[in-house]
């Protein structure tokens, strides 16, 4: 079976949203992100103390009231920082992505018995990719994306509704996937 469309700036960045929720490498950066980030939230806390009580007595008691208000802040706000990595990375992707002028991309996929290959046409530069079926690690899908995971980092992004890909192609591409993964299937969450 052959399908072809045209892989948009959307759809790398919704296979970068659900990498970022899904992958070993994303939630290491995301641990040491959070760490460093911990200090200015303590900073800010520690400023704002000093700036609201300047004139406690005991030295003591300012430096424990003011270390104490900089490790809450950095407590109350770790959440939000949790909830801001996603957004801050995808942000700068989509920036570095739209300044390279490499979209839409022209894919034509091609499953088989033994492999699924991919060609990417962009203006002058073709790049084929055969991934054998035993090589396809895991799949996520939510509901207008399949990824096909081959490395921890490189999957083949397979939208589920797109121009140029009609319903009895998304069959026929649930059947084979069926058919040839024996991998989990995962939901996206996110």
């Amino acid at each position: 079976m052959v399908t072809t469309y045209k892989l948009t700036l959307e759809d790398f960045s919704a296979f970068q949203n659900d990498m970022i929720h899904h992958s070993d490498q994303h939630k290491r950066i995301r641990s040491v992100w959070l760490k460093y980030m911990n200090i200015p939230l303590f900073a800010l806390g520690f400023i704002a103390t000093i700036l609201l009580f300047p004139n406690l007595e005991s030295t003591m008691t300012k430096l424990l009231i003011t270390f104490g208000i900089g490790m809450l802040f950095a407590l109350l706000l770790r959440p939000l920082l949790k909830d801001l990595h996603a957004p801050l990375y995808l942000w700068q992707i989509r920036r570095t992505l739209k300044k390279q002028n490499v979209w839409p991309k022209d894919i034509k996929l091609q499953f088989s018995e033994t492999h699924v290959e991919m060609q990417a046409v962009r203006g002058s530069i073709h790049r084929t990719t055969q991934i054998p079926w035993t090589s396809i690690l895991r799949v996520y899908q939510d509901e207008s994306y399949r990824f096909l995971y081959y490395e921890e980092d490189e999957a083949l992004i397979i939208p589920k509704m797109k121009d140029g890909i009609t319903e009895v192609e998304q069959s026929e591409i649930d059947r084979i996937l069926e058919k040839h993964l024996h991998t989990e299937k995962h939901t996206s969450s996110t």
